[in-house]
C-alpha cells in the first residue's frame, strides 16, 4: 500500500453525487463539490459519509482511511505528552495531496472544488493539508480541531480559501489559545475563517452542521 498517495491503493470510498449518474439532468461529477472526508482516531472511511451528505447532498464524497495504526486508524500520531508527530503530519499531508491528484484523474471530479472535511485527528489533518498544500483544496470544514502542524518556519498563501471551524468550549483536545493562534495565522495568510463554538466537548453538533451546510450552499 502506498503511503505517499501516488496511487488509489489506500482504502477509500468514492460516492459520486446524485447528478453524476445517468439521470438525464446534464450534471457531471466535475460540476459538484467533492468532500475529502477525514475520520477521527479509531474511525475508518465509512464514518463521515453521513456528515458529508448532511453538509451537501449533491456533493461527491471521497472518504479515506488514515494509514497509521496505533489505537485504531489515524492520519498521524499524537504522542503521550500531547505533541504531534511532525514528520508524520507532513508525510500524511503529502500523501493526501498526491492521492487527490490521482483520484481526480480517475474519478473525474474537479480538483478546484475539493473541500477537506474532518473530525478530530481528521480535522487536524485538514488544517495541515491546507497549510502545506493549499492548491489541493478550496477550503476545509473542521470539527473538534486543533493545530497539529508546527508552522514556525512556514508561510502559506491562502488567498481565496475558506475555513469553517466548529469546536467545543469544553474540548480538552482543542485548547482555546492554540486554536485561536491557528485561526489568526490562517487569517494572516489570507483565508476567510468562520469560527463557531458550542458549549460541549469533543463532538459535532447538528446546529453547526446545518449552519455550514447553508454557508457551503452559497459558494
Amino acid at each position: 500500500m502506498s503511503a505517499l498517495g501516488s496511487s488509489l491503493e489506500r482504502p477509500h470510498v468514492w460516492q459520486p453525487g446524485p447528478f453524476s449518474s445517468q439521470t438525464g439532468s446534464g450534471e457531471k461529477v466535475s460540476d459538484q463539490k467533492t468532500f475529502l472526508l477525514l475520520h477521527g482516531v479509531g474511525g475508518d472511511e465509512f464514518d463521515l459519509l453521513g456528515l458529508g451528505k448532511s453538509l451537501d447532498p449533491n456533493a461527491n464524497l471521497l472518504s479515506v482511511r488514515g494509514l497509521v495504526r496505533e489505537g485504531g486508524n489515524r492520519h498521524f500520531m499524537r504522542f503521550a505528552d500531547g505533541s504531534f508527530d511532525q514528520a508524520g503530519v507532513v508525510a500524511a499531508a503529502d500523501g493526501l495531496a498526491g492521492f487527490l491528484q490521482v483520484a481526480s484523474e480517475h474519478y473525474g471530479f474537479d480538483p478546484a472544488k475539493v473541500w477537506a472535511v474532518g473530525f478530530s485527528n481528521g480535522a487536524n489533518m485538514s488544517g495541515a493539508l491546507l497549510a502545506l498544500h493549499p492548491e489541493s483544496v478550496a477550503g476545509i470544514v473542521a470539527f473538534a480541531t486543533n493545530r497539529a502542524l508546527n508552522t514556525a518556519d512556514l508561510s502559506s498563501d491562502l488567498s481565496g480559501k475558506r475555513v469553517f471551524i466548529a469546536n467545543g468550549a469544553r474540548d480538552i483536545y482543542s485548547p482555546a489559545d492554540v486554536v485561536d493562534s491557528m485561526i489568526a495565522e490562517f487569517t494572516a495568510w489570507g483565508a476567510d475563517v468562520n469560527f463557531q463554538l458550542h458549549n460541549g466537548g469533543h463532538l459535532i453538533i447538528s446546529d453547526h452542521v446545518e449552519l455550514f451546510r447553508d454557508l457551503l450552499a452559497r459558494i
